[in-house]
């Protein structure tokens, strides 16, 4: 009777650690698609943050060549101050410590521009730094450069298909927050499809191709590679509807976690069908699928 009686305590003693050690594990597991799920959304979002500089930018100096914002040398875009060097080859967008600017975001700091050959020539390369930075209370600081501009013209007219070029982003590092920061490397290319050179910041649309990588400050660092072109349409963030993403997937690898599919579709929700504007986007971390409500 004893022996049985041992056997059975022991089988029992196994099963209730087996249980707790299964409940431990699930607990951990669920701990972890969480924290998957927030590198991902922030990495959609920091990546959607640097096309939001380009094209400010651009717009800037389409005004400048343009005469839209008045004076080679400054001017007024919206609250903020625009300064034309032609000697140094910079323009200066400062926002000054609080401004309302471009898709209703609150920005504070400076973008300054760099090009190579003559301002709005769009085949000269650029090169984007910032100085004090801040959008929506997200700070940003690093390079982005823009390269390798080439110009496609409709076959057998001087019509413009499509500008394309090189993102590359050079230790560009976004703080948000929450006091969390990453810092991306890598490369986009970007084809301009829709709204090209016409001074209409709202109606710019692209076709984006990649991958980045970016090595956030707890030490995590998550790949960000593009299975389907993206899609942005910037009239989607100018009416405030959240993401210029509108369609296309993205894979996320994190180093340090289980393998397993993650994924980032901004083509949601499905039954709206591909193109059209929402704020919302669908992350899949293996079986499980959360749903990212863009608010800023």
């Amino acid at each position: 009777m004893k022996t049985n009686f041992l056997k059975f305590g022991i089988a029992s003693f196994l099963v209730l650690s087996f249980s707790l050690f299964s409940c431990q594990d699930d607990e951990k597991l669920f701990d972890n698609e969480n924290e998957e799920m927030e590198l991902a959304q922030q990495a959609s979002e920091g990546d959607d943050d640097s096309d939001d500089v380009l094209e400010v930018a651009n717009d800037v100096e389409e005004g400048l060549v343009s005469g839209s914002i008045t004076g080679r040398v400054s001017g007024e875009y919206g609250c903020a101050t625009v300064t034309h060097n032609a000697e140094t080859k910079t323009v200066t967008i400062d926002f000054g410590e609080s401004c309302v600017g471009p898709y209703g975001r609150e920005r504070s700091g400076k973008i300054i521009i760099t090009y190579s050959g003559t301002l709005g020539d769009n085949v000269g390369n650029r090169i984007i730094t910032f100085e004090n930075y801040v959008v929506n209370n997200k700070s940003v600081s690093g390079e982005i450069e823009l390269r390798d501009i080439s110009v496609f013209y409709v076959a057998g007219t001087e019509e413009i298909d499509y500008i394309q070029n090189v993102k590359k982003l050079n230790a560009l590092t976004i703080t948000f927050p929450n006091g969390e920061s990453v810092v991306y490397n890598g490369s986009r290319t970007r084809k301009w499809t829709g709204g090209i050179l016409d001074g209409d910041i709202t109606n710019n649309e692209y076709e984006i191709t990649g991958e980045i990588i970016g090595t956030w400050s707890t030490g995590r660092v998550v790949t960000h590679a593009i299975l389907s072109p993206i899609i942005s349409h910037w009239s989607c963030r100018a009416n405030d509807s959240g993401f210029a993403r509108i369609d296309g997937k993205a894979e996320v690898t994190i180093q340090g976690f289980v393998t397993r599919s993650r994924s980032v579709n901004y083509a949601y929700p499905a039954e709206l069908g591909s193109g059209v504007c929402d704020n919302q986007i669908l992350i899949t971390i293996g079986n499980r699928s959360f749903v990212v409500t863009e608010v800023d």
